[in-house]
């Protein structure tokens, strides 16, 4: 039975990650720092593990590393990151601001990612999946404002490309997913996809995910998104 580590399951695209993976049979790892809701947990099924695991908390993420210590994982997929303030003017913008952005969409998932180098290693499938943004693309992206969000995710794809390089020597392969614009909290629910189809498309990315692939930012629609 092949094994999946999600972040951020407790809702919205980390949720339905878990939800379509458990009813292929896979082994969940449903990671977040929110317990996930009764009815939830029930629908994922028995063959769920469920830990808890914060961004923002270099402690947490170590203890998450300790807790799987020698555990083959297949397929991880870094969904948690926030949003931010959309609309905040350059002159509005603080270092916290850009602080906790930057740390929870960029530097936590690049930090979880190394300490879970040796259960990917271990696994077969050997996927470092990451859930991007078109707002990480400087050519497509037209939408103003969100610097923060914007610069996190691009450089999420960096982070990603990075361990593509670093990485390649035991076959990573590593992949910056845009979702498109889903129907969460996030996007407070005005997108116009539904996180099942999303996901769908997503997780077929990676199932026929290839060494050559790695590195390239996909879309949930299986076409690369233009850097």
């Amino acid at each position: 039975m092949p094994t999946v580590l999600i972040t951020g399951a407790n809702r919205g695209i980390g949720l339905e990650f878990a939800r379509q993976y458990a009813a292929d049979g896979w082994h969940v790892i449903a990671v977040s720092r929110t317990p996930l809701a009764p009815k939830d947990f029930a629908q994922l099924g028995y063959d769920l593990t469920e830990l808890r695991y914060d961004a923002m908390d270099d402690a947490s993420a170590a203890a998450l590393a300790t807790r799987l210590k020698g555990r083959p994982i297949d397929v991880v997929i870094l969904n948690a990151g926030v949003g931010g303030d959309p609309d905040v003017a350059p002159e509005d913008l603080t270092a916290a601001d850009w602080e906790t952005t930057m740390l929870t969409n960029t530097f936590a998932p690049l930090h979880l990612a190394a300490l879970l180098e040796p259960n990917l290693r271990a696994g077969e499938h050997k996927v470092l999946a990451a859930v991007s943004s078109l707002a990480a693309s400087m050519e497509l992206y037209q939408v103003p404002r969100q610097f923060a969000y914007r610069a996190s995710k691009a450089a999420l794809n960096q982070m990603l490309r990075n361990l593509s390089v670093d990485w390649k020597d035991w076959g990573c392969i590593c992949l910056p997913l845009r979702p498109g614009r889903v129907k969460t909290r996030m996007t407070e629910f005005a997108g116009d996809l539904t996180a099942t189809d999303s996901v769908a498309g997503m997780r077929q990315v990676i199932a026929r995910a290839t060494p050559a692939m790695s590195g390239v930012h996909y879309g949930y629609d299986g076409q690369i998104v233009a850097w």
